[in-house]
């Protein structure tokens, strides 16, 4: 509902968009949508072939286009970096602040989808053993992490060196804009489209993928083809109410979610350390739950924190919750739930043994 809409979108605001009169965004953003979900439903057809579209084409091509950008930026820098100007928070709390910020990726919750991918690549390839899957998802994991730390470092440099030529914008994808037609001018503009376009696709044929994989899983009763065509029609409708409204509807929603998702990855991390205990695994995720709940509120418009009992949720937070301000209210409960959790199973433990005992 928003996370494959806002790909169409943003690929269409940077790449296309700024190509375009007024008059022509809305009927030719839902033409765009229509061949941009018609060609990720075309590649996401066949799993079996994900690896090659992906990982062999669209993604080699997709860092080609962006080096060149970077390289030529970094050769010829617009400026010198200066102190953060985008606000207060980012020079008292830079890492918690960049830490929020980053949920705007959905890097945490696309890599809870994009691990069945990754999984299932494997097993295609002849490994059945669990742990060396394990093994080699880890790879794959460290890899990404790895490049995207590197892509993502040169970015903000980016970014921080255009302040000598431009103003900050309202976001990175208009500074990105603006990068590409200083250096290169149209033809710059026209190698962002690609970029742009090129990795919102990727990205949207392994989304598109793992949701339709993840169905088939719970629904077994309608096949592959059957949720790919669901998770290709709505988001090219709902792509139509464009990137800024897609992104103020998504700002709560990823404040609810990602918390939850952090708090997964961790737990599935940590579980051997609590013979991976489901009841760790509950408590945990129900006090994250509460205090997700509460940063989802938080971060809704400003004119619905009118409402009383908005009002008075988040109120009590600010009192009450470490890091709210900063939209981590989270870790605070989520840090007690586990400990909660851990004693409540260790106690279990001991009660069963006790009573095994008792009745040898």
């Amino acid at each position: 509902f928003f996370a494959l809409p806002r790909l169409a979108t943003t690929s269409f605001e940077i790449g296309i968009s700024p190509f375009l009169s007024h008059e022509l965004q809305a009927p030719l953003l839902a033409l765009f949508s229509i061949i941009f979900f018609g060609t990720a439903w075309f590649l996401s057809r066949k799993p079996t072939k994900l690896l090659d579209y992906i990982g062999k084409f669209l993604n080699p091509l997709f860092l080609v286009l962006l080096g060149i950008i970077l390289v030529i930026a970094f050769t010829h820098p617009l400026g010198k970096v200066r102190q953060a100007e985008i606000g207060k928070a980012y020079q008292a709390s830079p890492i918690l602040t960049g830490f929020t910020q980053g949920y705007n990726t959905l890097d945490a919750l696309a890599a809870l989808a994009f691990g069945i991918i990754i999984i299932t690549t494997i097993r295609q390839r002849g490994v059945k053993n669990p742990k060396i899957i394990a093994k080699e998802t880890i790879k794959a994991g460290l890899i990404s992490v790895g490049l995207m730390a590197i892509i993502y470092t040169c970015l903000s440099y980016l970014g921080a060196k255009s302040l000598g030529q431009f103003a900050i914008s309202e976001n990175g994808g208009i500074a990105l804009a603006q990068i590409s037609n200083h250096y290169l001018g149209n033809f710059g503009m026209i190698i962002l489209a690609l970029i742009v376009i090129i990795a919102c696709l990727k990205t949207t044929v392994g989304l598109m993928s793992a949701f339709s994989e993840t169905f088939v899983e719970l629904f077994p009763k309608k096949e592959y083809r059957f949720y790919l065509l669901i998770v290709s029609i709505l988001p090219c409708i709902f792509a139509n109410i464009g990137l800024t409204k897609i992104i103020e509807l998504s700002v709560p929603v990823l404040m609810f979610l990602y918390p939850l998702a952090i708090i997964l990855i961790l737990l599935a991390s940590l579980s051997p350390l609590f013979k991976h205990s489901r009841l760790v695994y509950q408590i945990t995720t129900a006090f994250t739950l509460l205090a997700a709940i509460i940063d989802g509120l938080n971060a809704l418009p400003a004119s619905l924190h009118t409402i009383t009992f908005i009002s008075v949720i988040i109120n009590f937070a600010k009192d009450f919750l470490p890091f709210f301000s900063l939209g981590m209210g989270w870790i605070l409960p989520s840090v007690l739930g586990f400990i909660i959790g851990c004693l409540c199973q260790i106690t279990i433990t001991v009660y069963k043994n006790k009573k095994s005992s008792t009745l040898s």
